[in-house]
């Protein structure tokens, strides 16, 4: 045989059997399969792959990136394909595609997880509209409302991060996948909270995270779910802001103090972790005895001094001197001052100490007798003035009233500033000491003498004082007969005439000459006479002109008396 015609056989041969062996694998494979080839050769017209039996197909570059560089397999490597289509001869082979396998591969296994619900794990790849794009495989839609149980995050953060999530749509139509990573820690969250609420009970000692600080205590995250820490239960002293017993993401050890599984709430406590100062108080403080505290509070009504942690008394306004109106608290004191006072009350039910500051020093009306007796004269300070009266200081915790009628013996005052004026110190005499009241009842004009009492030693009825016309009036004139000392002429008594007008009789400051005729020691009045005073000096005249007279009279009354005899 020619050469010629035996290649001509040899290359007939070769066509059937190749034929034949594409018979054979067309019959293997359909389109619509997904097989795993190696890859042969990788060249300009693709990937090359053989799928089993030595028959190779082509995936484009352009499944593996558009220019062909991106993500290209080696020659040697298995490489999984999705079989488009077949051809029995020419060039066009067996139609592969890497892309459709990985997605139809990808999609079998989103609807076998959308169908049992099971979650997947997806990359957030970036922000968009609405939401997040995320690669699961494929790109998938993950809204902005499933990304999070939280109403407030910042969704930046998820980017670049991957979770698991789980399928809540998909549409393979269209190609689209809708995530939810909410619905997962939802359901994270309930497992978690129905396990703790198995578990817990009143009493248990627990470790938590503060999660939150409010005005009134903490949030605290028990893993699974969140407990109250009140301030009134972090500490045993007074908490003035949760703040400065815990800060936020403090692991702490609390105690569950009650439980109300209907409402799902929890209370803790910290402070009973330790022991209850106010067990013991009475022991430690007991009734009476001296103690030293810081001033933690100061209002209106008192002070409050920490003696301890936890344990904090009050001195009461009334209990800071021994004074009627003490200084207000605030010009007392201030925080942190160090003070000494006297337990003198504990109410350990209540939780109550009251503390007292004047009780250092003995009660100064213990003694008040001994000290200022009825009669005394003590030098006071005047601290308030009112219109009928004033209030004194003797000294600290010793008042004394002082009335408008005990200023003076001679003035009048309409107003008791007229005499005596806030801050000024005067002398003054105790009068008496009313028990109930625990204010003394002083007198000024008491200092001096009483005039009144001077003069009636010196004068009675009958008797004739000289003094000047103080005052007229239309029913007569007064005489000032000495300092704080003055009676009445009465109209009547000016003259033996009818007396029209006293002051055709007297003027003011005129002195004058009168008889008493009578004293009202009670009402401490004088009735005075000019017209009887007149009398008693001409009776004066009469008879010093009969004793001038002496003998002459006598004769004469001799020959009188011898004369009427005879007739």
């Amino acid at each position: 045989m020619e050469p010629e015609t035996e290649k001509m056989e040899t290359i007939s041969k070769s066509k059937e059997d190749m034929a034949s062996l594409y018979e054979h694998t067309m019959r293997e494979l359909s389109p619509g399969e997904i097989v795993t080839g190696v890859v042969v050769s990788i060249g300009e017209g693709g990937v090359m792959v053989d799928v089993g039996g030595k028959v190779e197909g082509v995936v484009p570059l352009s499944e593996f990136g558009e220019d062909g560089s991106a993500e290209l397999p080696a020659v040697g490597d298995e490489l999984e394909v999705y079989v488009k289509g077949l051809s029995m001869g020419g060039e066009e082979g067996i139609y592969l595609s890497h892309r459709e396998a990985k997605r139809r591969k990808v999609w079998g296994t989103l609807k076998e997880s959308y169908q049992n619900g099971v979650p997947i794990k997806g990359m957030i790849k970036e922000r968009i509209k609405g939401g997040f794009k995320v690669d699961i495989g494929i790109p998938a839609f993950l809204p902005l409302s499933q990304a999070s149980d939280r109403t407030s995050f910042n969704p930046d953060s998820l980017v670049g991060k991957e979770f698991e999530m789980k399928i809540i749509d998909l549409n393979e139509r269209n190609h689209n996948v809708i995530l939810s990573r909410r619905v997962l820690l939802e359901e994270e969250r309930k497992r978690k909270e129905d396990e703790f609420w198995n578990n817990i009970h009143e009493g248990d000692i627990v470790e938590g995270t503060v999660k939150t600080i409010t005005n009134y205590g903490a949030f605290v995250s028990l893993g699974g779910f969140d407990g109250l820490l009140h301030a009134v239960d972090m500490s045993w002293k007074r908490v003035k802001h949760p703040s400065s017993v815990v800060s936020k993401g403090d692991k702490i050890k609390v105690k569950v103090l009650s439980l109300d599984r209907e409402k799902k709430r929890v209370s803790l406590g910290m402070k009973q972790l330790t022991e209850d100062p106010w067990e013991r108080v009475e022991e430690k403080y007991p009734e009476g005895s001296r103690v030293k505290g810081v001033v933690t509070g100061i209002s209106d009504y008192g002070v409050f001094v920490e003696l301890e942690d936890g344990v904090e008394g009050l001195i009461h306004i009334s209990e800071l001197s021994w004074g009627r109106r003490p200084k207000p608290p605030a010009q007392m004191f201030k925080e942190g001052d160090e003070v000494e006072c006297v337990v003198y009350k504990i109410e350990k039910d209540d939780r109550r100490i009251s503390l007292s500051l004047k009780r250092l020093a003995p009660d100064p009306w213990e003694n008040i007798h001994e000290k200022y007796p009825e009669g005394s004269i003590v030098e006071a300070k005047v601290l308030r003035v009112f219109q009928d009266r004033a209030i004194l200081e003797i000294e600290e915790g010793v008042e004394a009233i002082l009335k408008i009628d005990d200023l003076s013996w001679v003035r009048k005052p309409r107003h008791t500033g007229e005499m005596v004026k806030e801050g000024e110190n005067v002398r003054v005499k105790v009068l008496s000491i009313p028990e109930e009241r625990r204010r003394l009842k002083v007198g000024l004009k008491q200092v001096v003498p009483d005039p009144w009492l001077e003069f009636l030693d010196e004068y009675k009825e009958g008797d004739s004082v000289t003094g000047r016309i103080s005052s007229i009036t239309d029913f007569g004139a007064f005489l000032q007969i000495k300092e704080g000392v003055e009676g009445l002429i009465h109209i009547s008594q000016l003259d033996d005439r009818k007396v029209e007008s006293p002051r055709d009789v007297v003027k003011e400051g005129e002195e004058v000459t009168a008889k008493i005729l009578k004293i009202d020691r009670e009402n401490r009045r004088i009735s005075l006479s000019l017209k009887e005073q007149k009398k008693v000096e001409e009776q004066k005249e009469a008879n010093s002109f009969m004793e001038t007279q002496g003998d002459s009279l006598l004769k004469l009354g001799e020959l009188l008396g011898k004369v009427m005899k005879k007739g």
